[in-house]
């Protein structure tokens, strides 16, 4: 009898564990699910607010405003100091916006915090001097390690007002909205020259950027603490 006792616990305690660790797995699936939900939802704000300020070469061209800078993101330079192809579309795209004469200067943002090991600012200078650009024109910012960090910057460190933002097309989007979330009256051009394939990852990842610059926006943090 004592045996069978113990044997009926045993499988209760184990019927128990199983049911608690199923319990538990639902949990996390539910989480995620809304996790991903929510992410998705302020994606969609992200996007929408913006979409009817980003403009393709052609079309802003025709456009006669004028702004205080044209603003280019900064992304990957190669170790020899040249320019990715995603990075020297962006700059090609920057150089032919400041042509048109829209704006004052041309704001260059990325990551030269420790040129020694990585140095995106002289590559995206060097670029656009080459690209016709006067070094006068060029106002370079070190430390926009994220886009969050450059939009932040533009407006509290630069005084940025008014802007054109020019990135890579699946980036503009976020990179409008924090502009003109931080109250920079902005709009977008799209560099889209061929030459290279955007990744899966990329997309990926600014789909988590997108959510998360949302929510920065919110509580306006004065370092993006996540770049």
């Amino acid at each position: 009898m004592g045996k069978t006792r113990s044997k009926r616990a045993k499988r209760a305690k184990k019927s128990s564990f199983g049911s608690f660790i199923a319990k538990l797995f639902l949990a996390i699936v539910i989480v995620g699910v809304l996790g991903v939900a929510a992410m998705g939802v302020m994606n969609v704000i992200v996007i929408q607010s913006s979409k009817s300020d980003i403009y393709g070469i052609d079309d802003f061209t025709a456009s006669h405003e004028q702004y205080d800078a044209v603003i280019v993101l900064g992304c990957a330079v190669y170790k020899d100091g040249t320019p990715s192809p995603m990075l020297a579309d962006r700059l090609r795209t920057a150089a032919e916006v400041y042509k048109t004469g829209c704006a004052g200067y041309l704001l260059v943002s990325g990551d030269g915090k420790d040129p020694s090991d990585y140095d995106e600012i002289s590559a995206m200078k060097e670029f656009l001097i080459d690209e016709g650009i006067p070094e006068s024109d060029l106002v370079c910012d070190p430390l926009g390690v994220s886009t969050y960090e450059t939009m932040r910057r533009a407006f509290t460190e630069y005084g940025i007002k008014s802007a054109v933002v020019v990135t890579t097309d699946y980036h503009l989007s976020r990179a409008v909205y924090d502009c003109q979330k931080f109250g920079i009256v902005s709009v977008g051009v799209e560099a889209t020259l061929p030459g290279y394939v955007i990744q899966p990852y990329n997309y990926f990842r600014e789909f988590i950027a997108r959510a998360k610059d949302c929510v920065f926006m919110v509580i306006k943090p004065e370092k993006d603490f996540l770049n």
